[in-house]
């Protein structure tokens, strides 16, 4: 009965352990991506106007998360599919790799 207690306790605080230290959500993937395109689609609006970012923006409909391990301290790499509708090519799923660092303010891109 002991041993089950213990076996139990241990698995539930391995179990926060690795909740403390695990890398971006799907959510928190997309989310960075769009931080991008949106960044993209602005500069774009300021050397070529509205009509000019509106014609080449990007819609990311879903991330799924392949793998995604932990390179360096907060630093994750991360193997994902990214779901989106792209100008011209429309909508398709691409495989990427996405490089992404947990700050004070949330994930950023990392380098």
């Amino acid at each position: 009965m002991k041993k089950a207690i213990y076996g139990a306790v241990l698995l539930g605080s391995s179990l926060l352990l690795s909740a403390c230290s695990s890398g971006p959500s799907e959510d928190d993937v997309k989310a960075l991506l769009e931080a991008q395109m949106n960044q993209v689609s602005t500069m774009l609006g300021e050397i070529g106007g509205e009509n000019m970012s509106g014609m080449l923006k990007v819609d990311i409909h879903a991330v799924t998360i392949h793998s995604c391990e932990e390179e360096r301290t907060k630093v994750f790499r991360c193997d994902v599919d990214v779901d989106a509708t792209r100008p011209i090519a429309g909508r398709s799923v691409q495989r990427s790799e996405v490089l992404m660092a947990k700050s004070k303010d949330g994930w950023v891109p990392a380098q």
